[in-house]
């Protein structure tokens, strides 16, 4: 019962803690500013998930303000220009956002924007954004192999960029650890110290202590770092080869 009580207080205390930080970004957010994003992107602000956090922790928030940046953000979305925009980036558009008068040439607009994202597979791989079938049929058979070689391109420059981040971290963690070994073999040899007796060598005994603590940290920080970046390079290996 005891332990289970413990364990209750941690999760709580922890979710305490998340709730925390989560307000305190919440309540630095330029709220009309982020409305005006969450409509460029053609979606609604009730699925948006900082908003509902926010919300769920009680932090803070204009709702005002996320109103008219949403409302604003809706009319520059529904400009001709901006659905081009979207349409050459290879992104599906959000017509229901738009009036009756102004989808017309909206929807001719983004129809030419994918038109031209569809005639250059090549920059559209290079791009770093995966490709969301929005090219019609026709052009997807000349778009598909030059968008594979650039997306290639780009995965390969991610995993040297990781490898070179990885060469970094193991010299880091050889220097880390070279240097535990050290403080560990200092405290190997400390004199033992019976308890109640006076400890000469305590002001030292805690320095490296706290050393070691310290070094621990910072070992499993760039470990869990390495973990990262190679979990990362397995997966743009594995969608390199299927681009084969």
């Amino acid at each position: 019962m005891k332990k289970i009580l413990v364990l209750a207080g941690l999760s709580l205390l922890l979710t305490s803690c998340a709730s925390y930080f989560i307000r305190q970004q919440c309540e630095k957010t330029n709220w009309f500013q982020y409305g005006q994003e969450v409509a460029m992107r053609g979606e609604r602000v009730s699925s948006d998930n900082f908003v509902n956090q926010c919300r769920k922790a009680e932090a803070e928030m204009s709702e005002t303000a996320l109103d008219q940046g949403f409302k604003s953000g809706m009319n520059k979305y529904c400009q001709p220009e901006s659905s081009y925009a979207v349409g050459k980036s290879g992104d599906l558009f959000n017509f229901d956002f738009c009036e009756s008068n102004v989808v017309g040439s909206v929807k001719k607009r983004h129809a030419e924007g994918l038109l031209a994202y569809c005639k250059d597979g090549t920059t559209a791989g290079l791009s770093g954004k995966k490709y969301k079938n929005v090219c019609p049929a026709d052009l997807e058979k000349t778009f598909l192999p030059s968008y594979r070689l650039g997306r290639k391109k780009y995965l390969s420059v991610l995993v040297q960029n990781n490898e070179t981040k990885l060469r970094e971290l193991n010299l880091d963690v050889d220097r880390l650890s070279y240097e535990k070994r050290i403080s560990d073999g200092r405290m190997a040899v400390l004199p033992y110290v019976k308890t109640g007796d006076q400890d000469p060598y305590a002001e030292e005994r805690r320095r490296l202590e706290d050393r070691n603590r310290q070094l621990s940290g910072e070992l499993n920080q760039k470990n869990a770092m390495k973990n990262k970046l190679d979990s990362e390079n397995d997966e743009y290996r594995k969608e390199m080869a299927s681009l084969d």
